[in-house]
């Protein structure tokens, strides 16, 4: 599995994410990510951001290298100055290549995709998958990974990626995505659990999705920090909270806490799904598929328990 952190608010540097907070998604958690049984994360890494003064769609910039040895990220990151970050480290799961295509996070129009986890028995249910996209979604598909096929039934469910994608139609196109994921795991008989932690983006707001299918264990770790501002000049950062009554100009969102205070962190409930829109309002809604229901209502099964996350 993976790490990940997405960042919206007043424009900040990626060095000031990316490299100076004291569990950085970079230095720290690339080779000791603390919160995931696979504490390596260096099957590549990208990084996208938006630059609303030239245009509104993402610009992504991604390796098959390790995020902590590559030269032109750290030369990249004092550079890259945006309001809407989006940062992904790898750790490639078994049988799926290393590849740039397979690294995220993976863009469509407007729209800009990363996940931690994987899709139990995807193999099983791929090519019903792909034949259910439009040709847009289709074409959007470059690597093989099951996060990218996931994000395709995500975009079939966008009308123009290109056009004005509100933060509704992204919270829309997501639960679709996910009732189609569990009609084709139940069509197929898959047994296998799931982990969909996700964030999405349009540019302007955020939809995270913190999920899995197996009723014995909790979800990959996910959290979230909010406040008036991303404090870069204390050593490790902090994030300072905003003024009592007043709304928090800035969000992040992380597989685990990056800064000095953890006390900064709030952890995103088990099956929830994270809406930041437009205006930084954050609201909640929870998630339950039917293939949880079908297969899933047992007794603890062992076979899975090598495969969980790792929660405090």
């Amino acid at each position: 599995m993976c790490r990940f952190v997405a960042y919206i608010g007043p424009p900040i540097l990626a060095n000031d994410l990316l490299y100076k907070p004291r569990n950085s998604l970079v230095v720290a958690q690339s080779v000791n990510a603390g919160e995931m049984s696979v504490a390596v994360n260096g099957d590549g890494f990208g990084v996208g951001w938006y630059v609303p003064e030239l245009d509104s769609e993402p610009c992504v910039f991604r390796s098959i290298k390790p995020a902590w040895s590559d030269a032109n990220l750290r030369n990249l990151a004092r550079k890259i100055y945006s309001p809407l970050i989006f940062a992904h480290i790898r750790a490639a799961t078994p049988g799926f290549p290393v590849e740039e295509v397979n690294s995220h996070p993976f863009m469509c129009g407007k729209l800009m995709f990363m996940h931690n986890g994987m899709i139990g028995g995807f193999r099983q249910i791929r090519r019903k998958l792909l034949r259910m996209l439009s040709d847009v979604a289709y074409d959007a598909i470059l690597g093989s990974t099951d996060s990218e096929h996931f994000f395709g039934l995500i975009l079939n469910h966008i009308e123009d990626p290109w056009g004005d994608v509100t933060c509704n139609d992204m919270v829309y196109a997501l639960h679709r995505a996910l009732d189609d994921l569990s009609t084709l795991l139940i069509e197929a008989g898959v047994r296998e659990h799931s982990y969909l932690n996700v964030a999405l983006t349009n540019g302007t707001s955020i939809v995270a999705l913190r999920y899995t299918s197996n009723p014995d264990v909790q979800p990959a770790s996910l959290y979230y920090a909010l406040g008036r501002r991303y404090n870069a000049d204390v050593e490790g950062c902090i994030v300072e909270p905003a003024p009592e009554g007043k709304r928090p100009v800035m969000v992040l969102i992380a597989s685990e806490p990056i800064t000095a205070r953890r006390t900064d962190w709030i952890k995103v409930e088990r099956n929830a799904m994270m809406i930041v829109d437009e205006t930084l309002r954050i609201r909640f809604e929870s998630v339950e598929l039917p293939f949880e229901r079908v297969f899933f209502d047992y007794e603890h099964d062992e076979e899975f328990d090598d495969a969980a996350p790792r929660t405090p």
